[in-house]
């Protein structure tokens, strides 16, 4: 069944899909934890903004898709920039914000072919089962030229960053299973971080342009109202790219902008047919 609604205000539900609380008996602070959360999110977005106004020229006649946009506040706020903005996600939550929303799966999208502008992928395809197939429906759905801003978690990273396990994501997935149960954080390892020459593959067919290095070494042009990253940058800002470059592999979080070509040929992951399309007048 495919949930479609017109988000205009909702309650805050807790972002935290893999923080288990109730299960390992630790309990957050709701209302500071909340405000932190928003506060995070609202540079996340201009973060993305500003990484994507790198391709598009104007986002307010574009439309945007943001896949796994959870309670949607990274949608909203970019919502104020983009002419059209759907969020999906297979969890039906109250979400806020001036933009359609739809409860279906990512990999199986229920929309029409070459409708967007932009896709959003953000922290997005490390939970899912099937990469690839997730992919194959944003080339689905992107009109030819059209980008999608992914950023994806490495496998490498020392602090697994959903479960905060050290070395959680190098190892096997049965030994994973055991570490998350020990630790009280679930009952198994949920999650699919890739290594950076792993999502290269899974980018195949992609013009793809990695962006990385230039957001860390330029923290006051993308996290202006972020003066602790901003510090924390501030070394990697006189390194040249050439002395950086081969430590791509190994950073924590990467940024790509990714292009669907003009002349763009079926993507080579074969799609599921759709159970139910949806299509969608212009919000007013």
């Amino acid at each position: 069944m495919v949930t479609v609604a017109k988000m205009q205000s909702g309650a805050w539900i807790s972002p935290a899909r893999h923080m288990l609380t109730a299960e390992s008996g630790k309990f957050l602070d709701r209302f500071d934890f909340q405000a932190d959360y928003l506060a995070s999110r609202g540079a996340k977005a201009e973060k993305i903004l500003k990484v994507l106004q790198r391709g598009i020229r104007d986002a307010s006649h574009a439309s945007l898709l943001d896949i796994g946009c959870s309670q949607g506040q990274i949608t909203r706020r970019l919502s104020r920039d983009f002419g059209f903005v759907v969020g999906v996600d297979i969890d039906f939550e109250q979400k806020t914000g001036a933009f359609y929303f739809i409860q279906a799966d990512g990999c199986r999208l229920p929309l029409v072919s070459s409708r967007f502008d932009v896709v959003l992928l953000n922290h997005v395809l490390e939970h899912v089962s099937w990469p690839e197939k997730l992919l194959a429906e944003v080339w689905q759905v992107l009109k030819p030229g059209g980008l999608c801003y992914l950023a994806c978690p490495n496998r490498y990273t020392l602090v697994e960053p959903h479960y905060r396990l050290p070395l959680l994501s190098w190892l096997p997935r049965p030994m994973a299973d055991i570490y998350v149960r020990l630790s009280g954080r679930g009952q198994r390892y949920l999650d699919n971080l890739p290594s950076y020459w792993t999502l290269i593959k899974w980018t195949h067919g992609f013009n793809v342009e990695d962006l990385t290095l230039t957001v860390l070494k330029n923290p006051r042009q993308f996290y202006p109202d972020d003066p602790a990253l901003t510090t924390q940058a501030r070394w990697v800002h006189w390194l040249p790219f050439w002395l950086l470059r081969p430590f791509t592999p190994w950073l924590p979080v990467w940024i790509l902008l990714m292009r669907k070509p003009e002349m763009a040929t079926p993507h080579t992951v074969s799609q599921f047919p759709a159970a139910h399309e949806v299509s969608f007048a212009a919000p007013k």
